[in-house]
C-alpha cells in the first residue's frame, strides 16, 4: 500500500546531490539552446548536425507537424551518431532509406511515441525513479542516478544518458539522448528471464502458473495491469544453499508438488513476491503495507535515513529484515517493474500497527496514473472500489484542502459506496472514518463492515458545535477526535485547525481474527455529498 509521504530515503538523496551539482554541471562542455521563439521542429532544424536523422524519422512516420504545433510536450531525441548506431545495429542498414516496410515504420512510429511525453518535464523533475508522466505509448520513463549524482550521470530507462538537456522550445523541452531507448515490448517475467540471472525464480513463476499471470498487460476491463515483482537471484539462491528449482521445493514445499494449487506452499511463495503497483523504490511506502497478490498476507516496508527494510521483525533484538540490493533493482518493463531481494523472501506474519488508508491515494489506478483528478469515470475503472448506482464518479486533489495528499473521493448521489481495505493484521483495532463535514447538504451514513453493519451513524452534516470542537475531551465523548496537526493546505492549515476535517470513531473494538482484506461499504441513510479521505486503524492493547 502506498504511503502518504512521497519523500522517500534515496529519492531524497539523489535530488540532493543533482542540486549540488547542478549548478556547475556542463555535460562535459555540451552547449546549451535558448529558444523560447522555435518549436521543437524548428529547434531541430537549426541544429540538422545534431538532429537530422531524427527529424527524418519524423517525417517518415508522420509525427513532424504534430512537434511543430501547439502543445507542450517532452521530447527525448537520440543524436545522429547514436541512431546511426542502432539502425546498424538492430536493421543492418546504413541509412533511413533502407527502412521503408510496413514493419519498419511501424516500428520507428513506436520508437517516436516511446521518445516523446505529452508534458513539458526538465531535469528538475528527475529523481531516482520514474517520471510522472506516461510516454505516447501509454509507459513510464524512469531516471536512476546509480552512476553518480549530477545530470551528467542520470540514465534513461538505466541504458541510454543524456548528451543535452534543457533545451528549451516554444512548445515544450529537448533532451538529447547518447543512445536509442528500447521501446517496452517484454512483461515484467519475460524481461526477468532475458536478464540471465534469476533462472531459478523464472522457473518457479512457470511451474506456479504466475509467469502468465504476470505478464498479462491488461485486465479484463482494458486497464493497464502494473506488477512489481521482488525476486531472488541466482546468486542469492546460492548463498541459500539453494543452486536449483528442485533445491527450492525442497526447501519451501518439499511433500507437495501440485504448485498449481493456490494453497501450495511454493504457489504461495511466489505470489508473495508481487504487488499489483507499480513500484520503483522511490515509491515504497515510509512506515506502512504492500499488498501483494494473495489475499491474505502483505509486506512491511520502513525506511530509515539510509536503507529499505521489508519485513522487519519487532522484537527489538537482534531484529532482522530484507532489503533491496538497488544495482540490481528498477527494472521497468511494458506493464511494470522489477527488484532483486539480498535473501530468501519468505512470508511474513506482522503484528497490528497504525493504518491510514488513503481511500484516494493508495488505489493502484492513482498509484499507476491511470485515472486523473477531477476525470469522471464509472465504478469498473477502480479495482477495488465500487458504487451504486452506476454513474462517473470523480476524485480531486486540490492544494486548498488539507487532507492527506490533498486527495478526496467526491461522492453525490449513490446509495452506497465501499472499498477493499489493504490486508489488515490480526488484532484489535480502533476503527476511524474522515471526510469533509459540518454542512447540510452532506450525507448520512451507515458503515458496514463485511456486510454487518457496525458503529453509530456517520453524519456529515454536523457542525462544529454539535460534535464540540475543539474541545477534545467533548469531542471524544461524542464519538470525535481532531483530525492531524502535520496534514495541512497549502497555506498551511492543518486538518486540527477545521472543524470540517474532524475524525469520526466508528468502533473502539474492531476484533479481526486473521490477517486479511475486507470490505468497508458505507450506505447513504441521507442522500448528499461524501468527500472521503481516509480510514484508520488504531491497534489497542
Amino acid at each position: 500500500m502506498k504511503t502518504n509521504k512521497l519523500i522517500t530515503w534515496i529519492g531524497g538523496l539523489c535530488a540532493f546531490m543533482f542540486l549540488l551539482n547542478a549548478c556547475n554541471d556542463n555535460l562535459d562542455g555540451a552547449t546549451f539552446f535558448t529558444t523560447d521563439e522555435m518549436t521543437i521542429i524548428e529547434t531541430l532544424e537549426s541544429n540538422p548536425e545534431k538532429f537530422s536523422m531524427y527529424l527524418d524519422i519524423l517525417k517518415k512516420t508522420e509525427f513532424y507537424n504534430s512537434l511543430k504545433s501547439y502543445g507542450n510536450y517532452t521530447s527525448f531525441v537520440p543524436t545522429n551518431e547514436a541512431l546511426q548506431s542502432f539502425i546498424k545495429e538492430k536493421f543492418n542498414a546504413n541509412s533511413l532509406d533502407e527502412l521503408s516496410s510496413i514493419e519498419d515504420i511501424a516500428f520507428l512510429k513506436t520508437l517516436v511515441k516511446f521518445h516523446t511525453m505529452a508534458a513539458g518535464r526538465f531535469t528538475s523533475s528527475f529523481i531516482e525513479g520514474r517520471l510522472p508522466d506516461t510516454t505516447f505509448t501509454g509507459d513510464y520513463l524512469t531516471t536512476s542516478f546509480l552512476k553518480g549524482g549530477g545530470i551528467a550521470n542520470v540514465e534513461i530507462n538505466r541504458e541510454v544518458g543524456l548528451d543535452q538537456y534543457d533545451i528549451r522550445a516554444s512548445n515544450g523541452v529537448i533532451h538529447a539522448l547518447k543512445g536509442v531507448l528500447s521501446p517496452f515490448i517484454n512483461p515484467v517475467p519475460v524481461t526477468i528471464e532475458k536478464a540471465g540471472k534469476h533462472t531459478v525464480f523464472v522457473e518457479a513463476m512457470k511451474q506456479t502458473g504466475y509467469y502468465e499471470v504476470f505478464s498479462e498487460v491488461y485486465n479484463e476491463f482494458g486497464s493497464k495491469n502494473n506488477f512489481t515483482i521482488l525476486a531472488e537471484s541466482d546468486e542469492v539462491y546460492a548463498q541459500e544453499g539453494i543452486n536449483s528449482f528442485d533445491d527450492l521445493v525442497n526447501r519451501i514445499s518439499p511433500d507437495d508438488s501440485n504448485f498449481i494449487d493456490s494453497n501450495n506452499d511454493l504457489n504461495k511463495f511466489v505470489g508473495y513476491h508481487a504487488t499489483k503497483s507499480f513500484l520503483y523504490t522511490s515509491d515504497f511506502p515510509e512506515d506502512n503495507f504492500i499488498n501483494t497478490v494473495l489475499p491474505s498476507n502483505a509486506i512491511k516496508s520502513f525506511k530509515t535515513d539510509s536503507e529499505l527494510r521489508l519485513n522487519e521483525t519487532e522484537t527489538g533484538t537482534d531484529d532482522t529484515w530484507t532489503s533491496i540490493i538497488t544495482p540490481e533493482s528498477n527494472y521497468p518493463s511494458k506493464n511494470g517493474v522489477y527488484h532483486t531481494v539480498n535473501k530468501l523472501f519468505t512470508i511474513f506474519v506482522p503484528k497490528p500497527k497504525h493504518i491510514i488508508y488513503n481511500l484516494v491515494s493508495d488505489q493502484p489506478e492513482y498509484q499507476s496514473r491511470l485515472i486523473s483528478s477531477h476525470q469522471r469515470v464509472p465504478s469498473t475503472a477502480w479495482e477495488h472500489v465500487r458504487w451504486f448506482p452506476e454513474k462517473d464518479i470523480r476524485y480531486l486533489k486540490q492544494g486548498n484542502n488539507s487532507h492527506i495528499d490533498h486527495t478526496v473521493f467526491d461522492f453525490e448521489g449513490v446509495a452506497w459506496f465501499e472499498f477493499d481495505t489493504p490486508v489488515l493484521p490480526k488484532g484489535k483495532y480502533e476503527m476511524l472514518v474522515m471526510g469533509s463535514a459540518g454542512a447540510s447538504s452532506r450525507a448520512q451514513l451507515q458503515v458496514y463492515w463485511d456486510g454487518a453493519p457496525i458503529g453509530s451513524v456517520y453524519d456529515m452534516t454536523l457542525r462544529a458545535s454539535q460534535i464540540g470542537w475543539p474541545d477534545e475531551v467533548i469531542m471524544e465523548s461524542r464519538g470525535w477526535r481532531l483530525g492531524y496537526e502535520e496534514y495541512v493546505d497549502n497555506q498551511g492549515v492543518s486538518q486540527a485547525e477545521k472543524s470540517g476535517n474532524s475524525r469520526f470513531i466508528v468502533t473502539k473494538e474492531l476484533l479481526l481474527s486473521e490477517q486479511k482484506s475486507h470490505v468497508i461499504r458505507f450506505v447513504a441513510l441521507k442522500s448528499g455529498v461524501a468527500p472521503m479521505d481516509f480510514v484508520e486503524f488504531i491497534p489497542v492493547d
